[in-house]
């Protein structure tokens, strides 16, 4: 995803001459990126997110792929080889009790699409099995603040900015 927006970037710097000024956005993308890997270095991640009162994980074929492919996570979350692209595999939280990760990122799918009488992603995901979790008790839990942007609208350089910063904001002292 971030080579994509470097390069959608860079066309349309291009057209108006402002190369330059890309490229120090860019740097300043990759410096940031930098600071999250050393962050994620050899911990695991468990990826999802929360749609009609449960907890769908994701794997890093699609949405959310920035926390693994990027920032890379190891996301223990799903197996490799299944599709999880649009809306990810349903989880029960006894999986994810299983699975303990260190991190844990969740996106409000409810939120993002402003569904009507849904329930608050943070209701569902912190019961009894996830307190139980070296995320929970480590204070890695990551509400991704900007859910709309991670369901519908990354790409860009304005959502990339803020996609870095939900993970920033929570993960980074």
């Amino acid at each position: 995803m971030v080579e994509s927006v470097r390069k959608n970037a860079a066309t349309i710097a291009s057209v108006f001459g402002l190369e330059n000024q890309v490229a120090t956005l860019m740097g300043g993308f990759n410096s940031r990126i930098k600071t999250l890997k050393a962050f994620a270095e050899g911990k695991n991640a468990t990826v999802g997110l929360c749609t009609g009162g449960g907890f769908n994980t994701l794997g890093n074929d699609g949405r959310c792929s920035i926390i693994g492919v990027e920032i890379r996570f190891e996301n223990v979350g799903v197996d490799a080889s299944i599709d999880t692209s649009t809306h990810g595999n349903e989880a029960s939280f006894e999986f994810i009790a299983d699975k303990n990760p260190e991190c844990i990122f969740v996106m409000d799918r409810d939120a993002a699409i402003a569904a009507e009488g849904a329930q608050l992603a943070q209701e569902i995901v912190e019961n009894e099995l996830v307190m139980g979790t070296d995320a929970y008790k480590d204070g890695h839990i990551v509400y991704l603040a900007h859910s709309a942007v991670q369901y519908a609208a990354e790409g860009g350089i304005t959502s990339l900015d803020l996609m870095l910063a939900d993970l920033e904001n929570t993960l980074l002292p």
